[in-house]
């Protein structure tokens, strides 16, 4: 596991661009995260919780991997755990959300994981979860040979339910920030989904046809 930055997230192959900014603010308008206290599991080499600490967000993070805090800014606070198996190191009560993206597929134990979610969520707080959808991207899934369970929209509601998040919403996510802006272009990226080969290196053409699933809730 301790190369799994640098073999899946390596900056050469894998660059930083402006889509982190975007997909930030998208997440903070849409979800109202201003000003909120917010933990990112998994972070990873950091790049949008950083981004989210830059735009008046408490931030939180946390990894398996503890190198990782050395990607980090120094405003987000950061714990190494292993939440398959290790509690999260905050109080109850604690965060107004909760943020992952391309976790849950890594886990085994998601009765712990989604346990501890609620359990470190305040009242009324939201656990926000980003994961690829199976249908979309079932050819090339285990291309990542850390990925243990894919989801489909049913899984992933099925999921949230069974661990005590009742009033989910799932919904599959196009990455594309031009989509978020102007959702009738879903139309055309559905077109042109049917030509796309598998692993196109063009980005609007792949993340046309490579989908997310959206997944939230609200701690009652």
């Amino acid at each position: 596991m301790k190369n799994y930055l640098s073999t899946f997230y390596d900056l050469k192959n894998k660059p930083l661009s402006n889509y982190q900014d975007k997909f930030v603010e998208y997440n903070i308008k849409r979800f109202n995260l201003k000003n909120k206290k917010l933990l990112e599991i998994g972070c990873g080499r950091g790049d949008f919780i950083n981004k989210f600490s830059q735009k008046n967000v408490d931030c939180y993070a946390t990894d398996i991997l503890q190198d990782a805090e050395n990607l980090l800014e120094k405003k987000v606070k950061f714990q190494q755990n292993d939440i398959g198996k290790e509690k999260l190191p905050f109080n109850d009560n604690f965060f107004d959300a909760i943020y992952t993206k391309s976790l849950v597929e890594h886990i085994n134990n998601h009765s712990f994981f989604f346990y501890e979610c609620k359990r470190v969520l305040k009242k009324g707080g939201q656990l926000i979860i980003y994961t690829p959808d199976w249908e979309t991207q079932y050819l090339h899934f285990y291309d990542d040979i850390t990925h243990i369970k894919p989801f489909t929209k049913v899984t992933l509601e099925k999921c949230f339910k069974l661990y005590g998040f009742d009033n989910c919403k799932i919904e599959k996510f196009y990455q594309l920030p031009s989509v978020w802006k102007f959702p009738f272009l879903k139309i055309f990226s559905k077109f042109i989904a049917f030509f796309v080969p598998i692993r196109c290196g063009i980005k609007y053409l792949r993340f046309s046809k490579e989908l997310m699933l959206l997944g939230v809730s609200i701690k009652e």
